[in-house]
């Protein structure tokens, strides 16, 4: 018999869904251009709502799973990464010169993705520095070679904070992340096409229309499926631009709402996770809970204008399956251990400080 803790609803356990559910609204009016004059339902949506429906059964399914079988079992998700990684690059379909998507059948999967999940979950375990390194540098390479330099940027970043957490040596990883941010400059003066986007990005006569978006909406918006930047400037409008979606038909209101939701989602995470009992819970939900802060911020920063454009989806909202179950297996963890991270009392718990309890 489940006992009352396990039975409670958790704000962690909501706003994931609710985010989820927006992120089908926004779907089906950002795709809507496509179909309108159709009068049928448009495609990317019917994808979304098959997906979503699978993803939040992983969400559960995931909240369920202790833990602990994170730890046992992180290693062999970590060489199927790997396996995963090395068949997309020979194997894998190439799209907009780059080649980032396995085929089984017809049904596509993005490997990248499940990188930063297996990473950070194989990396919660304290290992030695240079098999540590040695993993961040294989994964990250593996995925810069496709090329996806802004999933393999936020792959290594993710790695890098994940050495922090685990305890490893300040100077350590200041050091590794001066030597990584050395060889993504590099590796990126090398490729035409991100010079290309860097330089229209600095270039101040372009006009950046997803910006132009949002401030279109004003504070209320244009109303759902009002928006026009859908129909004639912004591409894939219902993936790597939805934010300026948001902004346009539910206006900064709209905008601050999924703002303050996540905002709102990472603070109660990490609350919750910080009062883990064991040291590999603790760094795990923190490295899931940034992990999926790093791809926000990034389609956010996009969005505004902040920075060039790197085709990272909004999780939880855009379009995309492998992002969207990913994200949603990340969440169910992260009510996993907020469910099952302690057996004690909260008044008896300790904060969780880096590389503390694996002193213990």
């Amino acid at each position: 018999m489940a006992s009352k803790r396990d039975q409670r609803i958790l704000i962690v356990e909501v706003l994931p869904l609710f985010l989820g559910a927006l992120g089908l609204i926004m779907v089906f009016s950002a795709a809507s251009g496509i179909s309108v004059y159709k009068r049928v339902v448009p495609n990317p949506f019917v994808k979304q709502f098959i997906i979503f429906v699978l993803a939040v059964t992983l969400f559960f399914i995931s909240s369920k799973v202790k833990p602990k079988l994170w730890k046992e079992f992180n290693e062999r998700l970590l060489i199927l990464t790997i396996i995963l990684l090395v068949l997309t690059y020979f194997f894998g379909t190439t799209l907009n010169y780059a080649r980032r998507w396995l085929y089984i059948g017809h049904i596509s999967f993005q490997p990248s993705i499940l990188a930063q999940i297996s990473l950070v979950a194989f990396l919660a375990k304290k290992r030695s520095f240079n098999i540590s390194l040695l993993m961040i540098g294989l994964i990250s390479g593996l995925i810069l070679i496709q090329p996806d330099i802004s999933t393999a940027l936020i792959t290594a970043t993710l790695g890098i904070l994940m050495l922090f957490l685990n305890g490893t040596d300040v100077r350590k990883v200041f050091l590794v992340s001066f030597i990584f941010l050395l060889a993504g400059v590099g590796y990126i003066a090398t490729q035409g096409y991100a010079i290309q986007r860097i330089m229209v990005y600095l270039n101040p006569d372009s006009v950046n229309y997803t910006v132009k978006a949002i401030a279109t909406g004003g504070w209320k918006g244009l109303g759902l499926g009002s928006g026009m930047g859908k129909f004639f400037y912004i591409p894939l409008a219902d993936s790597d631009f939805i934010f300026s979606i948001v902004g346009e038909e539910l206006g900064f209101t709209g905008s601050f709402l999924v703002l303050g939701v996540f905002l709102i989602y990472f603070i109660t995470s990490a609350k919750y996770t910080l009062k883990a009992s064991d040291s590999y819970t603790v760094v795990l939900g923190l490295g899931l809970i940034s992990m999926i802060f790093f791809n926000a911020l990034i389609h956010i920063l996009v969005a505004l204008g902040s920075i060039p454009v790197t085709g990272i989806p909004l999780p939880f909202i855009s379009s995309g399956g492998t992002a969207l179950l990913i994200n949603f297996i990340a969440g169910g963890v992260i009510v996993s251990i907020a469910k099952n991270g302690s057996n004690n009392r909260w008044g008896n718990r300790r904060a969780y400080i880096s590389g503390s309890l694996h002193r213990r």
